[in-house]
């Protein structure tokens, strides 16, 4: 099985002498290719911290980072740009769609930033937009569609351009249930069409009962893992609530 993502060693150290906080202490995880996979935990136990690094809009004070075979610790600004546009998907809480752009200009926008082909193009978004159910809209602008909508439309942002890594915070967290689980069956359906590799960090232990094996943090470290394995959604969602109730987080723990 191929290896995405390989952290090791990961520390996070903010503050001075007099005063430090340990925000990540050791952190080393591996994602594998076609793995769509949680991280959940307390408040305050360093997923964001995580995932910011992961994402490479923060650095490690120590540790590495290696994504599809490159060390992000070694590269310059200028190489991370264009690493972050080639090989790394986002989803966010607030969508970041252009509200000056049609969803098909903000779908299109990673494969338009890489000069990609027109053709291409063209055939990369009619095929995820007839997957996500969102061919109708194409031609509207962002605040002419609905949340789920947006969500569909920031996802197949998000995997255009095949990125190594797509990496979603908290996308549910803006959501009523009935959009929730529509964007939780549209993670599933990349994951399983695209063998898109998803890491995802949520507070909803529902959102994770989705995800293929979910990391636990506690105190900026990796505590525990759950594997869904043959277990029904139902069953893993009740591991999950007593793994974070273990952990002193609950079903609606905020970041």
């Amino acid at each position: 099985m191929d290896t995405v993502l390989i952290g090791s060693s990961i520390y996070k150290v903010y503050g001075s002498k007099n005063q430090v906080f340990n925000a990540l202490q050791e952190v080393s995880l591996t994602v594998h290719k076609g793995e769509f996979v949680g991280i959940m935990g307390p408040s305050g136990a360093g997923k964001t911290t995580l995932l910011n690094i992961l994402a490479t809009i923060d650095k490690p004070t120590s540790g590495n980072v290696v994504i599809g075979g490159k060390n992000l610790i070694t590269m310059n600004e200028e190489q991370l740009t264009q690493f972050r546009r080639e090989h790394l998907g986002f989803i966010f809480q607030d969508y970041n769609l252009l509200d000056s752009l049609t969803v098909k200009e903000n779908i299109l926008l990673p494969l338009s930033l890489s000069n990609h082909p027109a053709n291409e193009m063209e055939k990369r978004v009619h095929e995820l937009s007839h997957v996500l159910g969102i061919e109708a809209i194409l031609e509207k602008y962002p605040y002419e569609i609905s949340g789920g909508q947006k969500q569909r439309t920031s996802a197949a942002r998000a995997i255009i351009a095949n990125p190594s890594l797509v990496l979603a915070d908290e996308p549910t967290g803006a959501l009523d249930s009935r959009s929730a689980t529509d964007l939780l069956n549209t993670f599933k359906q990349l994951n399983r069409d695209f063998h898109s590799t998803i890491l995802m960090v949520t507070h909803d232990a529902f959102a994770a009962s989705y995800c293929d094996r979910v990391l636990f943090m506690k105190d900026g470290s990796l505590v525990t893992e759950l594997v869904r394995g043959d277990k029904d959604r139902k069953e893993f969602f009740q591991q999950l609530l007593n793994t974070l109730s273990t952990l002193g987080g609950g079903s609606h723990d905020i970041i």
